[in-house]
């Protein structure tokens, strides 16, 4: 995967591509959907599969008080693409140039004399240019006096139920991890570097990876069943997301605890995933350490019934 933020270095580097324009938030199971289309277009037209993309997100260039919404950093989208067969990513930086732009304008600066398509996908409620004045019908039109194909995918539904990165977001807020699960195809993960913390956790004998990760949605605060993974190891895992209310904490953190080790596990400074399988139980503020550390005892046990059932 070779990841671009330079219109011209793609084209440099890919004259002719099939394009899947959108943010692919989670790269869920719609997403693949598309994008299997837009690589077996390549592949039987012998040019790459790309995915042109926008960062920052077009909401938060134009709502930048929000609350963090992303499902995937940009850097697990890439990987995300890779793994389905996409060969180039192009993040382009959404600015005011770009949110001005006509219909017109995007199509033949970006599409046309930028990324050289050959043919494009985009979903059915894509809308582009200036206060989104183009749609699917313009966009077929305008590609269609350039010689680019254009393909515009239904939604898709799993279960009976639109797959949508809003829907997914919703089921995480709720830590309901199975329609999560059904949703994207596959269990939410967090990327991050493990870093120190306050070795608060080694003192109570539940030591702890502290995950540092770009802002992004995270599940409810709470401990959850998850899977640790360095390099091609993986461990079972329990992971709390939280302040730490019973130590009057205020940032947000996301501690991961080795179960089962065989000794000492050093994850400092090492990149790792977090997968998370199931909700253990909500935050809660203890009246003290040891009682915080009795139903740690608790939530072990219940993370490694999980992970095993």
């Amino acid at each position: 995967m070779a990841l671009f933020r330079d219109i011209q270095a793609f084209r440099e580097a890919s004259p002719r591509a099939v394009i899947a324009i959108g943010n692919f938030d989670g790269v869920h199971a719609g997403h693949r959907h598309v994008l299997a289309e837009a690589v077996r277009l390549a592949d039987a037209s012998a040019v790459a599969a790309a995915v042109l993309t926008f960062d920052p997100h077009p909401v938060r260039y134009f709502r930048p008080e929000l609350p963090e919404f992303r499902l995937t950093t940009l850097t697990e989208r890439a990987l995300l693409l890779e793994d389905i067969g996409i060969a180039h990513l192009l993040a382009m930086p959404f600015d005011a140039e770009l949110a001005g732009q006509s219909p017109q304008t995007f199509v033949q600066q970006i599409l046309v004399d930028g990324v050289g398509a050959s043919h494009v996908l985009v979903g059915e409620g894509f809308r582009f240019g200036h206060k989104r004045a183009g749609d699917t019908q313009i966009l077929t039109d305008l590609c269609k006096a350039a010689d680019i194909e254009v393909h515009v995918a239904s939604l898709h539904e799993v279960g009976g139920h639109v797959v949508s990165s809003t829907a997914i977001r919703a089921a995480l807020s709720r830590a309901d991890f199975d329609t999560v699960r059904s949703l994207l195809g596959r269990n939410f993960v967090v990327t991050g570097n493990v870093v120190h913390g306050d070795a608060r956790g080694r003192a109570m004998g539940y030591p702890t990876a502290n995950v540092a990760t770009e802002p992004r949605l995270l599940p409810p605060d709470g401990i959850y069943a998850t899977w640790l993974y360095e390099g091609d190891r993986r461990y079972p895992s329990a992971t709390y997301v939280g302040t730490r209310p019973t130590f009057e904490g205020e940032d947000r953190r996301i501690e991961s605890f080795v179960l089962d080790a065989k000794g000492p596990v050093d994850l400092y400074e090492k990149d790792v995933v977090v997968e998370f399988v199931g909700h253990v139980r909500g935050d809660a503020k203890f009246d003290s350490a040891e009682a915080l550390m009795a139903q740690m005892a608790l939530d072990v046990a219940a993370a490694k019934k999980m992970l095993k059932s």
